[in-house]
């Protein structure tokens, strides 16, 4: 079965990983950091720079969607987690020493912030 997945139809291009994609991508991420550079000079690099590297943009597309991706899941996963420890906190206790709760869901809480303001700036 494992012979079947991995060959592709005629028909089907594959899209490159990340690795290939990222190493297209960098010499163009190079030409944005450069300070001192007029426009001119910019615009040269960027034409010769496209000369040289063909970026499809559905390449280009799925690349930024792999890179987005994740840091969209933790970015939810840290507003969930806020959610959860406002709930927890919110729940009657059970038994008498509550601290423990507080605790736990203040922990919740601040991780769940870390994760939300790191992740979705």
């Amino acid at each position: 079965m494992k012979s079947i997945l991995s060959k592709e139809s005629p028909g089907v291009q594959s899209i490159p990983n990340n690795k290939i994609i990222a190493n297209d991508i960098e010499p163009f991420i190079k030409t944005d950091e450069k300070a001192n550079s007029s426009r001119n000079e910019l615009l040269d690099e960027f034409d010769l720079l496209l000369s040289n590297h063909q970026l499809d943009n559905k390449i280009s597309k799925k690349y930024l969607s792999r890179e987005r991706l994740p840091k969209t899941i933790l970015a939810i996963a840290g507003v969930l987690m806020c959610i959860l420890g406002v709930i927890i906190i919110l729940m009657p206790s059970a038994s008498l020493n509550s601290s423990l709760k507080y605790i736990v869901s203040s922990c919740i809480i601040v991780t769940g912030v870390y994760l939300a303001v790191k992740f979705a700036l």
